[in-house]
């Protein structure tokens, strides 16, 4: 017994200060199956040191060429090498320190002085030689990285340390130094092992010493910080064609998928901690802040469309909110499916019933249409030769892909036919059965291109229960482009949900609201349980002004814990820039300053921090500094519309008219399509009485599916200066019919009768 109460004080001892990792060869003692599973692994495979085992690119000296730069791979003994461009410009031979995954690609990472890690932009393709593969090929093809520039493969997008390393090694602490721009970065164990998942196993290996002394089998507090709840049973009951679970899956499925969360998800983080899952509740939002159906990373249908890993997909799914969870399709320890083709949804899914023509309507037993995941779960191409299958898993809809321009599983398949064509086919197979609306295209689509009916589907949208939360959400940060009273009730409503996504969202939307206005709903969340809404709301109330002492120490605190989360990310351009921001609302312009200057620092053509650093040197009356950053972000950037219109803006202010013209043009003939281009080129052209002109270019801009106030006011008036009236009383008429409620259009349309 006194062995034992020694062995007690022990664990406690290591609980005070917190678990340590003890590598996955400890782990093998008593979990050796699932070590086995694990080795050889994508996880295993994750990153290696560089070595004949690890490296299967080709350098017995060979060459790949790419926008003129001849990259050559060599070998001497167990040595590698690439002789390529450096950031100067100049070839130069790298030592290979690192083999970056496995299939169906390989990349190869080169370590630097400052303790930077960066990544080839050639990267070899793993593929069996059949499939297209055993070939060197250039991720981003379309990449326009010069040396020295941010995409180059010397430079910050293509930087380990700050883009890939927290989800590739174990325990890994990147320790940047913003004073330095350097980083010291470890890990416990190079790639993807048992404690990435599990957590630091010492507390755990010093409980199962314990439990192997005293006899017990007690399996509570087993020591892990990362536990994971009991898996359920799922049975095809007499009668049913689809599964059900035995005993409530959902609390496990929160704990495991929000655990995968942590690297399979497009997110930002928000904690120093290297533990990279934190399941159940809030844990993944303690942690992360998840990108929700955004334009450019999903289709208005929330189909996948650029990387966003997963997560995001499947939590849209039905699967999911019935509990499905990662491991009832994958091998949690190999990543392998855990039955392969139709068998892996027969699990659940009654082959009698689903695995039939009359479901699928494909009658080649065993066809690419014959294929669950062919319909269900579509793959979209990622880094070239990386095919990744769509987790919301949706009912293919051709008919909403003609109406939101997004693909659809039926013709991924069928490319020489249309979508109409595939809409008629299933209309065919359904005799006429009406398909249901599908309310998340319907709404994100008309969001995305500013409908006239956008915002009250946005709030249906919110309020609708029946939908996942991520889309919910998506539709609450939307409603922020709508301040109006309903928009303003419908977020307040959504401030107390119980899911954490849907409050982020909420809290999205009121950002419409006047500073002043916003301490009495959104402080209330200054203590929310969840991290990621603190830091939500914290940022909405950064320089409030008129608080008591008491809201002000509260509000205080928080903004210290905010202010911490974002420099997680100070070594990322974006990191600085959302820095910036941060001291810009809190009136701290020196700090914004060197946040900007920071960022330009790791992107040397950052458009946001060169565009902003400039509004920023305006603000405080640096003039001459403003106009060379605008000068600066039109060299780097000649094909933006945006740069060519602020530095437009900035030469009118500085009375540089001829300038200001051409630049205001170039950005309106680069964005002929934007509103607010055309309006500005078309006031300057009035200005210098080229009003002709000018109204040619309104004229032009005008879109009869989205009225626009400025332009209808601009064509009103100026018709009416030029002594057009019947033309200047359609326009103001026009703009009347647009904007009851707008005064100044009103007092315009009377003052024409």
């Amino acid at each position: 017994m006194r062995y034992v109460a020694l062995s007690l004080l022990l664990l406690l001892t290591v609980n005070s200060q917190g678990a340590n990792y003890i590598g996955a060869a400890e782990c093998a003692g008593c979990h050796q199956q699932e070590f086995n599973d694990w080795q050889g692994s994508h996880h295993d495979w994750a990153m290696k040191i560089a070595s004949p085992e690890s490296v299967l690119g080709d350098f017995n000296n060979a060459s790949f060429s790419h926008g003129g730069v001849v990259s050559t791979f060599t070998r001497s003994g167990n040595q590698y090498y690439v002789n390529t461009q450096g950031a100067d410009g100049q070839y130069q031979k790298f030592k290979i320190d690192y083999s970056f995954g496995v299939t169906p690609l390989q990349q190869y990472l080169i370590s630097f002085p400052d303790g930077r890690i960066q990544a080839l932009t050639t990267a070899w393709d793993s593929r069996p030689k059949a499939q297209g593969g055993q070939r060197w090929y250039q991720l981003m093809p379309d990449d326009k990285g010069e040396p020295g520039d941010s995409l180059h493969w010397t430079g910050a997008y293509y930087n380990w340390n700050s883009r890939c390393a927290e989800c590739h090694s174990t325990g890994l602490q990147k320790n940047y130094s913003a004073t330095t721009d350097s980083y010291a970065t470890i890990w416990s164990e190079i790639n993807v092992a048992c404690e990435s998942c599990h957590g630091p196993g010492s507390d755990h290996l010093d409980w199962a010493q314990l439990q192997g002394r005293s006899g017990s089998q007690s399996t509570a507090n087993n020591g892990l910080k990362v536990q994971y709840g009991k898996s359920v049973n799922w049975v095809i009951a007499s009668g049913t064609s689809i599964a059900s679970a035995q005993g409530d899956p959902h609390q496990a499925a929160i704990a495991e998928t929000q655990s995968c969360a942590g690297c399979h998800s497009r997110r930002s983080k928000i904690s120093q901690d290297p533990i990279n899952n934190h399941p159940g509740g809030g844990g993944f939002l303690d942690h992360y802040r998840l990108q929700t159906l955004q334009q450019d990373l999903y289709h208005a249908d929330g189909q996948i469309q650029d990387e966003v890993y997963v997560y995001g997909s499947f939590i849209q799914s039905k699967m999911y909110q019935r509990g499905v969870t990662c491991s009832n399709c994958h091998n949690p320890h190999s990543l392998e499916l855990v039955a392969q083709g139709n068998d892996l949804c027969a699990g659940c899914h009654a082959p009698e019933a689903y695995d039939q023509p009359s479901h699928h309507f494909h009658k080649q037993e065993g066809s690419s249409g014959a294929q669950c995941v062919n319909c269900h779960m579509p793959a979209t191409l990622y880094m070239g030769v990386d095919a990744r299958r769509d987790h919301s898993m949706p009912i293919p809809r051709p008919d909403i892909s003609q109406q939101i321009d997004a693909p659809n599983a039926c013709n991924n398949c069928h490319r020489d036919q249309s979508d109409a064509w595939s809409t008629s086919a299933i209309q065919s197979w359904l005799k006429d059965s009406p398909r249901p609306a599908d309310r998340v295209a319907t709404t994100l689509s008309a969001a995305r291109t500013s409908q006239p009916n956008a915002s009250q589907l946005l709030i249906e949208l919110a309020d609708n229960s029946g939908i996942s939360a991520i889309a919910r959400a998506t539709a609450l940060g939307l409603l922020a482009s709508y301040p109006d009273g309903q928009s303003y009730s419908a977020a307040r409503q959504q401030l107390k949900n119980s899911d954490p996504l849907i409050r982020l969202g909420a809290l999205e939307a009121l950002a419409f609201l006047p500073l002043q206005q916003r301490w009495q709903d959104i402080s209330p969340l200054l203590n929310d349980q969840v991290a990621s809404v603190r830091h939500q709301a914290t940022q909405l109330l950064l320089g409030i002004q008129g608080l008591n002492t008491e809201q002000q120490l509260q509000l205080d605190a928080q903004i210290a814990l905010y202010m911490e989360a974002l420099r997680v990310s100070a070594d990322m351009p974006n990191g600085q820039l959302n820095i910036a921001s941060a001291h810009i609302a809190q009136g701290q312009y020196t700090q914004a300053q060197q946040a900007y200057l920071h960022a330009l620092r790791l992107d040397g053509q950052s458009l946001p921090a060169l565009l902003n650093l400039a509004d920023l040197y305006r603000a405080r009356g640096l003039e001459q500094k403003a106009m060379e950053m605008l000068m600066r972000a039109r060299a780097s950037h000649p094909d933006s519309a945006m740069a060519h219109h602020v530095l437009g803006l900035a030469q009118i202010r500085s009375k540089q008219t001829v300038k200001a013209l051409s630049s205001l043009q170039q950005a309106w003939q680069l964005a002929p399509d934007n509103s607010r281009y055309a309006y500005v080129y078309a006031l300057a052209l009035n200005s210098q009485n080229r009003t002709l002109e000018a109204l040619e270019i309104l004229t032009q801009a005008l879109n009869p599916q989205q009225p626009d106030r400025d332009l209808l006011f601009s064509l009103a008036t100026m018709n009416r200066d030029l002594g057009r009236y019947q033309q200047a009383r359609d326009f103001a008429n026009k703009l009347v019919v647009a904007f009851p409620q707008d005064s100044a259009a009103l007092r315009l349309r009377d003052s024409l009768k």
